[in-house]
């Protein structure tokens, strides 16, 4: 059986990040991952008493996660997304899925 994986990447923006500026790269940023081989589901929160962002993806297996992984600081699209957020803040966890129910992507 084949394990399917989260990446949780929990961050901040930089201070002069605007916030119009980070909406667009985001959309990019997620129509660059719709389109990578692997990825199940994406979604992107904001905790609005400390203004900590989450990215959650799902992928498939391990080695689509790695895949992407290997590729992602090579890509202009994820370097201007990662280029407005403070490096100081990024913390990525991975997990390997135990259980789960059916997801629709709305």
């Amino acid at each position: 059986m084949t394990t399917n994986l989260i990446e949780v990447v929990n961050f901040k923006l930089k201070t002069d990040t605007n916030l119009a500026q980070f909406h667009i790269a985001n959309n990019d940023f997620q129509r660059y991952i719709d389109n990578q081989s692997g990825v199940l589901y994406r979604s992107l929160a904001k905790q609005a008493d400390t203004q900590q962002y989450s990215s959650i993806i799902y992928f498939a297996t391990v080695a689509d996660a790695q895949k992407l992984r290997d590729t992602f600081f090579d890509n202009a699209i994820c370097q201007q997304y990662t280029s407005l957020i403070a490096k100081e803040s990024i913390k990525q966890d991975r997990f390997e899925v135990l259980s789960q129910t059916a997801c629709q992507q709305s």
